[in-house]
């Protein structure tokens, strides 16, 4: 390997980065409350760390929450848009997908990042891209791959179904997830049997509906949370009677 050293190929801007000849770089931002990077892409697989604060990411077929120590994995090429919530300090790597054993990720994913892998990031963050790649970064960089390949996934996906009266009944409910109207309610709304919508619905996003709403009310409590509510006026404004309640079924999550 070669030695550290400061090179005209150094990149700042996420776009530049991508262009890099190294397999693994980094970039590090913080970033103010309602920033919204733009819907984008990346020639590289992204992690996408959230050292402290709280995101919300989204592509066309589900939405994520990334809390603090937490971090989103996005495959290369995937158009997706992120919203911070509240300040967020960031760290995220871009890694050419042929750095990976089975050709990059396949698909979205939020992992718990452990206190490892949190301190393998915020090192491999301090070299700023070496070039040529030093021995340090290099193997830190696969330190970090081994250690992404036993992250645990987080229950904190959100997948929209693609029929227009279940993805409806999904987009009402995001705009106020407190409403308490009961399945055979929603499957009036959406123009289907209760039998119709319950199969369709697990068909198409892989969750029930009472597990896709309880995910969705915990987005939305995170949300509030980071943006300094009382929490009992969280519990309320999704639906939930007492903080108890709220928090009882956000632990319950798989």
């Amino acid at each position: 390997m070669g030695q550290f050293s400061t090179s005209p190929l150094r990149a700042t801007s996420a776009d530049a980065l991508q262009h890099l000849p190294q397999p693994v770089v980094s970039m590090r931002r913080q970033y103010q409350a309602g920033y919204v990077s733009r819907w984008h892409s990346h020639p590289r697989t992204q992690l996408i760390y959230a050292v402290s604060g709280l995101m919300m990411a989204e592509t066309q077929e589900a939405r994520w929450t990334v809390p603090e120590r937490h971090c989103l994995l996005v495959p290369a090429d995937l158009p997706h848009e992120v919203r911070m919530v509240g300040a967020v300090d960031l760290q995220s790597l871009y890694i050419a997908p042929d750095s990976f054993n089975e050709g990059g990720a396949r698909f979205c994913q939020v992992l718990a990042v452990s206190d490892l892998l949190a301190a393998l990031i915020a090192r491999f963050c301090d070299l700023d891209n070496p070039w040529p790649v030093s021995e340090h970064a290099h193997h830190l960089s696969r330190l970090i791959l081994l250690e992404l390949a036993e992250a645990q996934a987080a229950p904190l996906a959100l997948p929209f179904p693609d029929h227009p009266g279940l993805r409806r009944a999904c987009e009402t409910l995001v705009s106020d997830p407190s409403q308490p109207l009961t399945i055979d309610g929603w499957a009036t709304e959406a123009g289907l049997s209760r039998r119709s919508f319950t199969r369709l619905f697990k068909h198409q996003t892989g969750l029930s509906f009472g597990e896709w709403r309880q995910r969705l009310r915990c987005q939305a409590a995170l949300q509030a949370v980071a943006r300094g509510m009382p929490m009992a006026r969280v519990a309320a404004s999704v639906g939930y009677d007492s903080p108890y309640s709220l928090t009882a079924m956000m632990r319950r999550l798989p």
